[in-house]
């Protein structure tokens, strides 16, 4: 009974438009996030940018060190007569006069700090050459001193991927809980105010209704996410030349199991709310205190990225109401003891089967009272009588 309710809502569900769409943007999104990490942490080569340096009166004296070529700048180097004039046609990006650097507007922070070494670099030669010293003396003088870089926490592009992958997890789970919790809620308010649901409960316990609801609905929303956490672990696969590192692929696993306990979590407490109203209109409402621990964790998380060792993540990650979100999060970005991911994750699967009873009932009690809207406390009160 509870896989025919199931199989009901998977296919009234997934023969929607806003499911194929959904689940579109879902697909395409994957592409952009595989293009995203790779453009992010694919490789260090880059073109030197163009730019064009207009050199007037003393400033024509530096036209040899400007054309030494530079990594980071290809630099084109021009004699004019009139800075404003060449400025005004286009066809210069700084003027320099010998002792002034000259802006249109704003000043190109990277390009005037080219400019200004590459002035600075001339005069030491010329400092050089009054006090007698080669120039083989200068650069041995000069010289930098060559340091290496240890990270703890991994190279830049690691952290990089570390980061990308938890953001990932984080909107995925706030998206797909809080799209197919508002569907559920739309679908039980729908079925109440045409009166399906009592036609449904001739014939099946309202226990049996929910579960096979919050099942259908479930593995719909389970594709989709397996949709988003295959494109983005083929992402990873697909990078060359930076490791992926280990907490970032054990939050695959994480997120799928926290993503199947946090719907059935919340999924009861969605259909719960569904329950106590008649109309679509006061659905809306009805559904923001249960979207707001979402956003809670949410904002807990995006809060943490520079510190995911804070207390306040830690606690997030053991707390059923913002786990789900918090804590894929936590293993990609900060590798935490398996003993924390274990206890975090038998609080949340515990959580469950309570929240289900409890939600139930309040969802037994309060579907077939049609007209006004059933306030919580009085659902809560009916449910502890009942």
């Amino acid at each position: 009974m509870i896989w025919t309710i199931a199989k009901r809502e998977i296919v009234t569900r997934a023969r929607t438009t806003s499911f194929k769409v959904l689940t579109a943007i879902l697909f395409l999104g994957v592409i952009a996030a595989a293009v995203a990490i790779s453009t992010i942490t694919g490789g260090d080569d880059e073109a030197a940018e163009e730019v064009t340096i207009g050199l007037i009166g003393e400033g024509v004296e530096y036209a040899d060190a400007f054309a030494v070529p530079n990594e980071q700048f290809d630099a084109e180097i021009i004699t004019i007569d009139n800075a404003q004039a060449a400025f005004d046609d286009g066809s210069i990006d700084v003027a320099f006069d010998g002792s002034t650097v000259i802006w249109e507007g704003f000043s190109w922070p990277s390009l005037d700090a080219y400019v200004r070494t590459t002035v600075t670099q001339s005069e030491f030669v010329e400092r050089a050459n009054d006090q007698g010293l080669a120039p083989t003396d200068l650069a041995e003088l000069f010289a930098p001193v060559e340091l290496e870089e240890e990270r703890l926490d991994g190279s830049e592009d690691e952290q990089g991927v570390r980061i990308a992958a938890a953001m990932v997890s984080t909107v995925a789970t706030l998206v797909l809980l809080q799209t197919w919790g508002s569907f559920l809620t739309m679908g039980v308010v729908e079925e109440k105010s045409s009166r399906v649901v009592e036609v449904l409960l001739s014939h099946i316990p309202a226990r049996s209704l929910l579960t096979g609801k919050i099942l259908g609905l479930g593995l719909l929303a389970l594709f989709q996410m397996a949709i988003l956490v295959s494109g983005v672990a083929l992402a990873l696969l697909l990078l060359q030349g930076i490791e992926v590192p280990d907490g970032v692929w054990n939050a695959v696993p994480i997120l799928l199991i926290t993503f199947v306990l946090g719907f059935g979590f919340y999924a009861a407490i969605f259909a719960a709310v569904g329950s106590t109203v008649s109309r679509q209109e006061d659905a809306q409402s009805a559904q923001l205190p249960v979207m707001l621990p979402l956003f809670v964790g949410y904002g807990i998380a995006i809060a943490s990225i520079s510190n995911p060792d804070s207390i306040l993540l830690r606690i997030a990650s053991f707390v059923p109401f913002t786990s789900p979100m918090v804590l894929p999060f936590r293993v990609a970005l900060a590798d935490p003891p398996l003993w924390e991911i274990a206890v975090a994750l038998l609080v949340l699967a515990v959580s469950v089967p309570l929240v289900l009873r409890f939600a139930g009932a309040i969802y037994r009690t309060s579907l077939l009272k049609v007209g006004t809207r059933v306030p919580i406390l009085e659902a809560i009160r009916s449910r502890s009588d009942g």
